[in-house]
């Protein structure tokens, strides 16, 4: 009893100081991640608080895993279908090709650099290739800063898809150096590239499968399924652990499988949801927490020490060298991000937990020289924390890619009226000057929602046109989950809500509403068929990216289109011209 009580206090302990770091690294500025895993270290072995002994690296490696699925699953819950279709092409080139060029240029450089044999140095590269945007995005959270769409969306889809391509150079290293040879054929103990090949098609084709199999399958379970309402998020955990089993049994990507699982339910309209993200969120900070803290402990700080001007080295390479020449190379000539963009995309390459992860194969495998790569790996990680992620936000300002973040609703939820697109009620706090003194009736709220009360002073009112809004009312507005960006929007201004013109002395003015449909058969426009399902302000910013600005111009064959007119993040008029054409 005493040695449980002792267990007991310790993580009692753990979990407190966590949650008190978390604070102090809003204060401080710093990735509260970095906090974690320092914590760890102070009550590692060669600490100085608690000094727990722990060096079983077996278990931390499937301690790991268990946090990494928990993790990235949240990640896809919190991937829109908009962002994935608008920013995945990108972020595969990043997640597989990026990673790979990473790889060889660190590797290259760490053989001419430290003398080490070829697929040694090669091992290094391979162990810090795939970054981590939890750090990025929680730092950003805490500072009330968000990036841009544009660069927000790669960089989110790279980081939850980048792992596989990771893992599977690590093991194909890990086992041409056990082998002994890098092409060697004959003898069932000889590692092949048609293995690694047929290694590396496994792991993206079952991880893509199974994660749609299992993601449609958890879907279909909440629509089916009445139980009480705080079962739901362990049903859908239920679900994508058992699709991460299977897709990792059958050679698969366990960690892209869960992804796609949990982008599918996160989607979808069902009222189920509102029960799933608040569990599923305190699951995901609980994961982060003992995932760094394990590390943490796991290290011995002498030891990094030793290695830390060969890490730092590495670091720098990682940082200022390859992950910049993987970045132009893959997005350049590819894809429209300027060179401001694609600057800061390099500068985001956080390491955090996966590189000192992936470091643990070597020992597991018994690697020559297994703790110079873990103590590197690890040095690299507290580098990238320390440093990129401390810079995030003025390097997010000087590359001008942040978006101050919107007010959101004091609450919302949805209502359970309808199975697909339910209504939602938000609630809404009037802070700004863009509501003070405003009557209701100026007021342009999307179009399918409806203001149902007004709450003032603890009071309830029926709310008229006439009525005049004062700053700490609160609004309860009836809508619908695509109606919160352009609510937020409205409740967020410092300046009284106005509409926002261009002047234009195009050839036509049309409506932000327009069917694309119409105006391609009607001024000779070739378009896909997904962008005929979309209206001309859902095309221009489809196109254009990022959040819409009047003046902003597009330009198809011999067709301008000009935004000419906005209302917060929404496209009401546009300019029209039809252009010359000289061939």
């Amino acid at each position: 009893m005493d040695q449980l009580n002792h267990i007991m206090l310790i993580i009692g302990l753990l979990l407190s100081c966590s949650i008190f770091a978390s604070r102090i690294s809003s204060i401080m500025g710093l990735p509260v991640l970095l906090l974690f895993l320092i914590l760890g270290m102070l009550f590692g072995e060669n600490g100085f608080l608690l000094e727990i002994q722990f060096s079983n690296y077996n278990l931390a490696f499937y301690i790991a895993n268990l946090a990494l699925a928990v993790i990235i699953f949240d990640g896809g819950c919190q991937t829109s279908y908009f962002t994935f279709k608008t920013s995945s092409k990108p972020a595969i080139i990043l997640s597989t090709f990026g990673v790979l060029i990473t790889t060889l240029i660190v590797g290259a450089l760490v053989y001419y650099i430290f003398k080490m044999s070829f697929f040694e140095s090669l091992l290094v590269g391979c162990m810090i290739g795939s970054t981590d945007a939890g750090a990025v995005f929680s730092l950003l959270g805490s500072n009330g800063v968000s990036l841009k769409n544009k660069v927000q969306g790669p960089l989110e889809i790279e980081s939850a898809t980048n792992d596989p391509m990771a893992i599977f150079l690590t093991i194909t290293v890990i086992e041409i150096i056990k082998s002994g040879v890098s092409t060697a054929a004959g003898g069932p103990e000889t590692f092949t590239m048609l293995n690694a090949l047929l290694f590396f098609l496994k792991q993206f084709s079952f991880g893509i499968v199974f994660g749609i199999l299992f993601g449609y399958l958890g879907r279909m379970l909440l629509n089916a399924i009445s139980i009480p309402n705080g079962l739901y998020s362990l049903l859908v955990l239920g679900v994508a652990f058992t699709g991460f089993a299977i897709t990792s049994a059958m050679d698969g990507s366990g960690f892209l499988a869960i992804f796609i699982i949990g982008m599918i339910i996160g989607n979808t309209t069902l009222k189920q949801l509102r029960y799933i993200r608040p569990v599923q969120d305190g699951l995901t900070w609980l994961s982060q927490i003992c995932l760094f803290l394990m590390l943490g402990l796991l290290v011995e700080p002498p030891n990094l020490l030793i290695h830390a001007v060969d890490g730092l080295i590495v670091a720098c390479i990682m940082a200022f060298l390859a992950r910049p020449v993987a970045v132009f190379l893959c997005l350049k000539l590819l894809f429209k991000f300027s060179t401001r963009e694609l600057l800061f995309i390099s500068w985001v390459g956080l390491r955090g937990s996966v590189p000192i992860v992936l470091a643990i194969y070597p020992i597991m495998n018994e690697i020559p020289h297994a703790d110079l790569f873990f103590n590197t790996a690890f040095v690299v990680v507290i580098f990238s924390l320390l440093v990129q992620g401390a810079t995030i936000l003025p390097v997010a300002k000087f590359f001008d890619v942040y978006a101050p973040s919107s007010t959101a609703p004091v609450s919302k939820g949805q209502m359970g009226i309808t199975i697909d697109d339910d209504y939602e009620i938000f609630n809404y706090e009037v802070k700004h000057k863009s509501c003070q003194d405003q009557l209701l009736s100026e007021i342009k709220f999307p179009n399918r929602t409806m203001v149902v009360s007004v709450f003032r002073k603890s009071m309830i009112l029926h709310p008229v046109s006439r009525m005049k809004l004062k700053k700490g009312d609160i609004i309860s507005i009836i809508g619908h989950s695509d109606d919160e960006l352009l609510l937020n929007t409205i409740f967020n201004s410092d300046t009284p809500i106005k509409k926002v013109h261009y002047p234009y002395s195009g050839d036509i003015l049309l409506s932000g509403e327009a069917d694309m449909t119409e105006i391609a058969e009607k001024y000779g426009l070739v378009i896909t068929s997904k962008e005929q399902l979309l209206t001309l302000g859902d095309f221009l910013s489809y196109h254009l990216g990022g959040i819409p600005t009047v003046g902003d111009r597009l330009t198809v064959i011999d067709c301008r289109f000009t935004i000419c007119e906005v209302f917060g993040s929404q496209i009401i008029k546009v300019g029209f011209e039809k252009l010359e054409n000289n061939i």
